[in-house]
């Protein structure tokens, strides 16, 4: 069966010789594995709509003889260039890709969550957001059945209806409070561990990355 899917790609690696391997969300089917055959070709096609945070719509041939679907082909719907220019919102895009990749089984159907990071990578695109990675954290949690609204750490208490409820480009106009957003960010880690078996990689990495931010530089 051939289906054509709007989907934004969560994560990809090599496959075999020249092949990659993508964990995709789409819009009806939820998060599935796709093959994207040969693209790791110096000619190879469709190789844009692998990357990590490209939404597009895809073609994908879904059989039950295989664990993966094939993908056949697909346009870019686009490739949000405004945070790829930004190491810190690239950062945060990657951290709303790790957590909806390593938290959310496959094959089964969630369109909230498909909105949820098509509005996240979208907020990120047109302007920097300190907020939006514990916004998208803690509402992938509700959706996920494992919820942080009642355990809000006393920091972020100014905030924490916002977080939850606040349409994400508004998000930029809240004042951020770093001891509140970094409490935030703590509990997120802290609770998607547990759940996930480990740390998400994204905040290792920017904890790492903090420790090379000069002072008085937001991070």
């Amino acid at each position: 069966m051939i289906v054509n899917a709007g989907a934004v790609v969560l994560s990809r690696r090599a496959f075999r010789e020249n092949d990659r391997l993508c964990s995709v969300f789409t819009e009806h089917l939820g998060k599935i594995p796709a093959r994207f055959v040969g693209v790791n070709r110096p000619k190879g096609k469709l190789k844009a709509l692998t990357e990590p945070g490209v939404w597009g719509e895809y073609r994908l041939h879904l059989s039950s003889r295989s664990e993966f679907a094939k993908a056949v082909g697909g346009r870019l719907l686009s490739s949000f260039p405004g945070w790829r220019t930004d190491l810190a919102r690239t950062f945060d895009a990657l951290a709303c890709l790790e957590m909806l990749d390593r938290l959310t089984p496959d094959h089964q159907p969630s369109p909230e969550k498909y909105e949820l990071i098509c509005a996240a990578l979208g907020a990120l695109d047109a302007a920097p957001s300190r907020w939006l990675v514990p916004a998208f954290g803690l509402r992938l949690a509700g959706m996920l059945g494992i919820s942080l609204r009642e355990r809000a750490p006393a920091a972020c208490l100014p905030f924490w209806n916002a977080l939850h409820d606040e349409e994400l480009p508004a998000l930029r106009a809240l004042r951020y409070d770093a001891a509140a957003g970094d409490a935030a960010r703590r509990l997120l880690d802290e609770h998607f561990a547990a759940h996930a078996g480990r740390r998400l990689r994204a905040f290792e990495f920017r904890d790492e990355w903090k420790k090379t931010v000069p002072l008085g530089v937001p991070a």
